[in-house]
Protein backbone atom coordinates (compact mmCIF):
# COMPACT_ATOMS: atom_id res chain seq x y z
CA UNK A 1 0.00 0.00 0.00
CA UNK A 2 2.40 2.67 -1.20
CA UNK A 3 -0.38 5.25 -1.05
CA UNK A 4 -0.28 5.13 2.79
CA UNK A 5 2.82 6.68 4.33
CA UNK A 6 3.98 7.63 7.81
CA UNK A 7 5.57 10.94 8.77
CA UNK A 8 7.47 11.04 12.04
CA UNK A 9 7.30 14.45 13.75
CA UNK A 10 9.26 13.66 16.93
CA UNK A 11 12.05 16.13 16.26
CA UNK A 12 9.57 18.87 15.38
CA UNK A 13 6.41 18.43 17.45
CA UNK A 14 8.26 16.59 20.20
CA UNK A 15 10.49 19.61 20.57
CA UNK A 16 7.76 21.43 22.47
CA UNK A 17 8.62 19.16 25.40
CA UNK A 18 12.34 19.94 25.60
CA UNK A 19 12.57 23.26 23.72
CA UNK A 20 13.93 21.27 20.74
CA UNK A 21 17.16 20.66 22.66
CA UNK A 22 17.65 16.98 21.82
CA UNK A 23 21.42 17.16 21.42
CA UNK A 24 23.23 16.63 18.13
CA UNK A 25 24.10 12.99 18.85
CA UNK A 26 20.52 12.15 19.81
CA UNK A 27 19.09 13.90 16.75
CA UNK A 28 21.29 11.87 14.43
CA UNK A 29 20.52 8.68 16.35
CA UNK A 30 16.76 9.23 16.11
CA UNK A 31 17.00 9.88 12.38
CA UNK A 32 19.12 6.75 11.89
CA UNK A 33 16.71 4.57 13.89
CA UNK A 34 13.67 5.88 12.06
CA UNK A 35 15.34 5.29 8.71
CA UNK A 36 16.25 1.75 9.76
CA UNK A 37 12.60 1.17 10.65
CA UNK A 38 11.54 2.20 7.15
CA UNK A 39 9.84 5.47 8.13
CA UNK A 40 8.64 7.16 4.97
CA UNK A 41 9.10 10.81 5.99
CA UNK A 42 11.06 12.35 8.87
CA UNK A 43 10.22 15.91 9.83
CA UNK A 44 13.53 17.17 11.21
CA UNK A 45 12.28 20.36 12.87
CA UNK A 46 11.16 23.94 12.35
CA UNK A 47 12.58 26.51 9.97
CA UNK A 48 12.45 29.69 12.02
CA UNK A 49 14.00 33.14 12.32
CA UNK A 50 16.53 32.11 14.95
CA UNK A 51 20.19 31.65 15.73
CA UNK A 52 21.30 28.12 14.96
CA UNK A 53 22.39 25.86 17.81
CA UNK A 54 23.74 22.46 16.74
CA UNK A 55 21.91 20.61 19.51
CA UNK A 56 18.46 21.94 18.59
CA UNK A 57 15.99 21.17 15.81
CA UNK A 58 15.25 24.83 15.06
CA UNK A 59 16.96 26.03 11.89
CA UNK A 60 17.44 29.46 10.29
CA UNK A 61 18.06 27.82 6.90
CA UNK A 62 18.29 24.49 5.10
CA UNK A 63 22.06 24.72 5.25
CA UNK A 64 22.08 24.01 8.99
CA UNK A 65 19.35 21.37 8.82
CA UNK A 66 21.22 19.37 6.20
CA UNK A 67 24.23 19.03 8.51
CA UNK A 68 22.22 16.51 10.55
CA UNK A 69 21.16 14.32 7.63
CA UNK A 70 22.85 11.11 6.48
CA UNK A 71 24.56 10.94 3.11
CA UNK A 72 22.50 7.95 1.99
CA UNK A 73 18.84 8.44 2.95
CA UNK A 74 17.58 5.40 1.09
CA UNK A 75 13.81 5.63 0.58
CA UNK A 76 13.25 8.07 3.43
CA UNK A 77 12.27 11.65 2.65
CA UNK A 78 13.02 14.58 4.93
CA UNK A 79 10.89 17.58 5.73
CA UNK A 80 10.54 20.68 7.89
CA UNK A 81 7.68 22.82 9.12
CA UNK A 82 7.26 26.60 8.99
CA UNK A 83 4.86 28.80 10.93
CA UNK A 84 4.27 31.30 8.16
CA UNK A 85 4.67 34.39 10.36
CA UNK A 86 7.85 33.15 12.06
CA UNK A 87 10.13 32.76 9.05
CA UNK A 88 11.44 35.00 6.29
CA UNK A 89 10.71 32.95 3.19
CA UNK A 90 13.19 34.99 1.17
CA UNK A 91 15.97 33.21 3.11
CA UNK A 92 14.82 29.79 1.94
CA UNK A 93 17.10 28.12 -0.57
CA UNK A 94 15.57 26.48 -3.65
CA UNK A 95 14.93 22.77 -3.21
CA UNK A 96 17.92 20.62 -4.16
CA UNK A 97 16.26 17.27 -3.33
CA UNK A 98 17.94 16.77 0.06
CA UNK A 99 14.90 18.04 1.97
CA UNK A 100 11.84 17.57 -0.21
CA UNK A 101 8.89 18.46 1.97
CA UNK A 102 7.92 21.69 3.70
CA UNK A 103 4.71 21.99 5.68
CA UNK A 104 3.26 25.43 6.32
CA UNK A 105 0.81 26.33 9.09
CA UNK A 106 -1.51 29.30 9.50
CA UNK A 107 -4.67 30.25 11.39
CA UNK A 108 -8.14 30.78 10.00
CA UNK A 109 -7.85 34.51 10.62
CA UNK A 110 -4.68 34.88 8.53
CA UNK A 111 -5.20 32.15 5.93
CA UNK A 112 -4.78 34.56 3.00
CA UNK A 113 -1.31 35.53 4.21
CA UNK A 114 -0.62 31.87 4.89
CA UNK A 115 -1.56 30.75 1.39
CA UNK A 116 0.48 33.56 -0.16
CA UNK A 117 3.44 32.30 1.86
CA UNK A 118 2.69 28.75 0.68
CA UNK A 119 2.84 29.86 -2.96
CA UNK A 120 6.39 31.13 -2.40
CA UNK A 121 7.43 27.78 -0.90
CA UNK A 122 5.99 25.91 -3.87
CA UNK A 123 7.77 28.24 -6.29
CA UNK A 124 11.08 27.20 -4.76
CA UNK A 125 10.46 23.60 -5.81
CA UNK A 126 9.45 21.95 -2.54
CA UNK A 127 6.67 19.43 -2.04
CA UNK A 128 4.36 21.79 -0.18
CA UNK A 129 1.94 20.63 2.49
CA UNK A 130 -0.78 23.07 3.57
CA UNK A 131 -1.47 22.48 7.28
CA UNK A 132 -4.25 24.81 8.49
CA UNK A 133 -4.27 25.18 12.27
CA UNK A 134 -7.43 24.00 14.07
CA UNK A 135 -9.48 22.61 11.22
CA UNK A 136 -12.18 21.92 13.82
CA UNK A 137 -12.67 25.68 14.09
CA UNK A 138 -13.77 25.96 10.45
CA UNK A 139 -17.45 25.78 9.58
CA UNK A 140 -18.33 23.57 6.62
CA UNK A 141 -18.66 26.64 4.42
CA UNK A 142 -15.34 28.07 5.57
CA UNK A 143 -13.60 24.76 4.93
CA UNK A 144 -15.09 24.54 1.45
CA UNK A 145 -13.84 28.04 0.71
CA UNK A 146 -10.38 27.10 1.96
CA UNK A 147 -10.33 23.93 -0.12
CA UNK A 148 -11.25 25.92 -3.22
CA UNK A 149 -8.25 28.19 -2.66
CA UNK A 150 -6.01 25.20 -1.92
CA UNK A 151 -7.05 23.58 -5.20
CA UNK A 152 -6.10 26.77 -7.00
CA UNK A 153 -2.68 26.72 -5.32
CA UNK A 154 -2.45 22.96 -5.95
CA UNK A 155 0.09 21.93 -3.31
CA UNK A 156 1.54 18.47 -2.94
CA UNK A 157 -0.52 17.82 0.19
CA UNK A 158 -3.21 19.12 2.54
CA UNK A 159 -3.53 18.02 6.16
CA UNK A 160 -6.45 17.57 8.52
CA UNK A 161 -4.88 19.02 11.67
CA UNK A 162 -6.75 18.46 14.94
CA UNK A 163 -4.76 21.15 16.73
CA UNK A 164 -6.72 21.15 19.98
CA UNK A 165 -7.31 17.37 20.08
CA UNK A 166 -11.07 17.83 20.04
CA UNK A 167 -12.01 15.63 17.10
CA UNK A 168 -14.38 12.67 17.50
CA UNK A 169 -15.05 9.88 15.03
CA UNK A 170 -18.17 11.60 13.70
CA UNK A 171 -16.31 14.85 13.16
CA UNK A 172 -13.44 13.08 11.45
CA UNK A 173 -15.93 11.50 9.04
CA UNK A 174 -17.55 14.88 8.34
CA UNK A 175 -14.27 16.71 7.74
CA UNK A 176 -12.75 13.85 5.76
CA UNK A 177 -15.84 13.71 3.52
CA UNK A 178 -15.61 17.43 2.79
CA UNK A 179 -11.93 17.08 1.94
CA UNK A 180 -12.28 13.92 -0.10
CA UNK A 181 -15.11 15.28 -2.21
CA UNK A 182 -13.74 18.77 -2.74
CA UNK A 183 -9.95 18.43 -2.78
CA UNK A 184 -8.27 17.70 -6.11
CA UNK A 185 -7.75 13.95 -6.33
CA UNK A 186 -4.00 14.15 -6.87
CA UNK A 187 -3.40 16.16 -3.68
CA UNK A 188 -2.11 14.00 -0.82
CA UNK A 189 -4.32 14.06 2.28
CA UNK A 190 -2.60 14.14 5.67
CA UNK A 191 -3.85 13.59 9.21
CA UNK A 192 -2.31 15.04 12.38
CA UNK A 193 -3.91 14.01 15.69
CA UNK A 194 -3.43 14.86 19.35
CA UNK A 195 -4.14 12.80 22.44
CA UNK A 196 -6.33 15.18 24.47
CA UNK A 197 -9.26 12.77 24.41
CA UNK A 198 -7.17 9.58 24.25
CA UNK A 199 -8.50 8.83 20.76
CA UNK A 200 -5.60 9.35 18.36
CA UNK A 201 -4.97 5.63 17.71
CA UNK A 202 -8.68 4.94 17.28
CA UNK A 203 -9.15 7.94 14.98
CA UNK A 204 -6.16 6.89 12.87
CA UNK A 205 -7.75 3.47 12.38
CA UNK A 206 -11.08 5.09 11.47
CA UNK A 207 -9.33 7.30 8.93
CA UNK A 208 -7.68 4.28 7.31
CA UNK A 209 -11.04 2.51 7.18
CA UNK A 210 -13.00 5.33 5.54
CA UNK A 211 -10.31 6.69 3.25
CA UNK A 212 -10.75 6.53 -0.51
CA UNK A 213 -8.38 3.83 -1.76
CA UNK A 214 -7.17 5.85 -4.71
CA UNK A 215 -5.96 8.87 -2.73
CA UNK A 216 -2.48 8.96 -1.25
CA UNK A 217 -2.40 9.78 2.43
CA UNK A 218 0.17 10.59 5.11
CA UNK A 219 -0.31 9.91 8.82
CA UNK A 220 1.67 11.91 11.38
CA UNK A 221 3.01 10.18 14.48
CA UNK A 222 5.91 10.43 16.91
CA UNK A 223 8.06 8.16 19.04
CA UNK A 224 6.04 7.17 22.12
CA UNK A 225 3.66 9.99 21.15
CA UNK A 226 6.18 12.69 22.13
CA UNK A 227 4.69 16.15 21.69
CA UNK A 228 3.15 19.02 23.59
CA UNK A 229 1.21 17.56 26.49
CA UNK A 230 -0.78 15.37 26.14
CA UNK A 231 1.08 14.24 22.99
CA UNK A 232 0.52 12.71 19.57
CA UNK A 233 -0.27 9.42 17.87
CA UNK A 234 2.41 6.86 18.81
CA UNK A 235 4.35 5.80 15.73
CA UNK A 236 5.10 2.36 17.19
CA UNK A 237 1.35 1.67 17.47
CA UNK A 238 0.40 2.80 13.98
CA UNK A 239 3.42 1.06 12.41
CA UNK A 240 2.33 -2.22 13.97
CA UNK A 241 -1.28 -1.66 12.86
CA UNK A 242 -0.22 -0.95 9.28
CA UNK A 243 2.00 -4.02 9.27
CA UNK A 244 -0.84 -6.26 10.44
CA UNK A 245 -3.68 -4.85 8.38
CA UNK A 246 -2.23 -3.04 5.35
CA UNK A 247 0.69 -5.20 4.29
CA UNK A 248 3.38 -2.80 5.48
CA UNK A 249 6.78 -3.98 6.68
CA UNK A 250 8.01 -1.37 9.13
CA UNK A 251 10.69 -2.69 11.48
CA UNK A 252 9.55 -1.99 15.04
CA UNK A 253 12.82 -2.94 16.75
CA UNK A 254 14.76 0.24 15.79
CA UNK A 255 11.76 2.32 16.86
CA UNK A 256 11.66 0.58 20.24
CA UNK A 257 15.42 1.13 20.57
CA UNK A 258 14.98 4.83 19.81
CA UNK A 259 12.27 5.13 22.46
CA UNK A 260 14.40 3.39 25.09
CA UNK A 261 17.62 5.22 24.26
CA UNK A 262 16.41 8.71 23.40
CA UNK A 263 12.77 9.31 24.36
CA UNK A 264 12.23 7.59 27.72
CA UNK A 265 14.95 9.66 29.45
CA UNK A 266 13.21 12.85 28.27
CA UNK A 267 9.81 11.58 29.39
CA UNK A 268 11.14 10.87 32.87
CA UNK A 269 12.08 14.54 33.17
CA UNK A 270 9.14 16.11 31.30
CA UNK A 271 6.24 13.63 31.11
CA UNK A 272 3.39 13.78 28.59
CA UNK A 273 0.22 11.77 28.14
CA UNK A 274 -3.50 12.04 28.79
CA UNK A 275 -4.58 14.55 31.44
CA UNK A 276 -8.14 15.49 32.36
CA UNK A 277 -7.35 19.21 32.08
CA UNK A 278 -6.41 18.85 28.39
CA UNK A 279 -9.52 16.79 27.79
CA UNK A 280 -11.49 19.80 29.03
CA UNK A 281 -9.74 22.20 26.65
CA UNK A 282 -10.41 19.76 23.79
CA UNK A 283 -14.04 19.33 24.79
CA UNK A 284 -14.64 23.03 24.11
CA UNK A 285 -12.15 23.15 21.18
CA UNK A 286 -10.00 25.70 22.99
CA UNK A 287 -6.40 26.74 22.60
CA UNK A 288 -4.46 24.50 24.95
CA UNK A 289 -2.86 27.50 26.67
CA UNK A 290 -6.14 28.20 28.47
CA UNK A 291 -5.86 24.90 30.33
CA UNK A 292 -2.16 25.42 30.91
CA UNK A 293 -2.78 28.89 32.33
CA UNK A 294 -5.40 27.63 34.77
CA UNK A 295 -3.09 24.81 35.83
CA UNK A 296 -0.60 27.43 37.03
CA UNK A 297 -3.17 28.67 39.55
CA UNK A 298 -2.67 25.56 41.64
CA UNK A 299 -5.82 25.93 43.70
CA UNK A 300 -8.26 24.95 40.94
CA UNK A 301 -9.76 21.48 40.72
CA UNK A 302 -10.65 19.86 37.41
CA UNK A 303 -14.28 20.71 38.22
CA UNK A 304 -13.33 24.38 38.66
CA UNK A 305 -11.49 24.37 35.34
CA UNK A 306 -14.50 22.80 33.66
CA UNK A 307 -16.71 25.61 34.95
CA UNK A 308 -14.35 28.33 33.75
CA UNK A 309 -13.40 26.89 30.36
CA UNK A 310 -17.00 26.39 29.26
CA UNK A 311 -17.54 30.14 29.57
CA UNK A 312 -15.03 31.06 26.86
CA UNK A 313 -16.96 32.33 23.81
CA UNK A 314 -16.32 31.20 20.24
CA UNK A 315 -14.41 34.32 19.21
CA UNK A 316 -11.87 33.75 21.99
CA UNK A 317 -11.27 30.03 21.50
CA UNK A 318 -8.61 29.68 18.82
CA UNK A 319 -6.18 32.41 19.92
CA UNK A 320 -5.09 32.46 23.56
CA UNK A 321 -6.09 35.64 25.42
CA UNK A 322 -4.30 35.80 28.75
CA UNK A 323 -6.13 38.86 30.05
CA UNK A 324 -9.49 37.32 29.22
CA UNK A 325 -8.86 34.04 31.01
CA UNK A 326 -7.41 35.90 33.99
CA UNK A 327 -10.61 37.95 34.13
CA UNK A 328 -12.71 34.79 34.12
CA UNK A 329 -10.54 33.27 36.83
CA UNK A 330 -10.72 36.36 39.06
CA UNK A 331 -14.49 36.55 38.71
CA UNK A 332 -14.82 32.85 39.45
CA UNK A 333 -12.80 33.23 42.62
CA UNK A 334 -14.73 36.29 43.80
CA UNK A 335 -18.10 34.69 43.13
CA UNK A 336 -17.26 31.52 45.01
CA UNK A 337 -17.46 29.31 41.94
CA UNK A 338 -19.96 31.10 39.71
CA UNK A 339 -18.99 32.96 36.55
CA UNK A 340 -21.10 35.77 35.12
CA UNK A 341 -19.70 35.88 31.60
CA UNK A 342 -21.56 39.03 30.61
CA UNK A 343 -19.52 41.00 33.11
CA UNK A 344 -16.24 39.80 31.61
CA UNK A 345 -16.87 40.52 27.93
Amino acid sequence: MENIRLLDCTLRDGGYINQWDFGEKTIKSIIARLMEAGTDIIEVGFLRNCTWEKDKTLFPSMKELKKLLPKNPGNTQFGAMILHNQYDVEKLEPCDGTVNIIRVTFHDYDFREGLAFCAKIKAKGYQLFVNPINIMGYSDQQLLQLLEKVNHLHPYGFSIVDTFGSMTGRELTRIYSLCENNLAKDIVLGLHLHENMAQSYSLAQSFLKIREQGRCCVLDASLNGMGRVPGNLCIELIMDYLNRHFGKSYDLDPVLDAIEESISPIKQQEPWGYMAEYFLSAKFNLHRNYAEYLLTKGSLSSRDMHQILQMIPKEKKSAFDRDFIEGLYQQYEKSGGKVNVSRVY
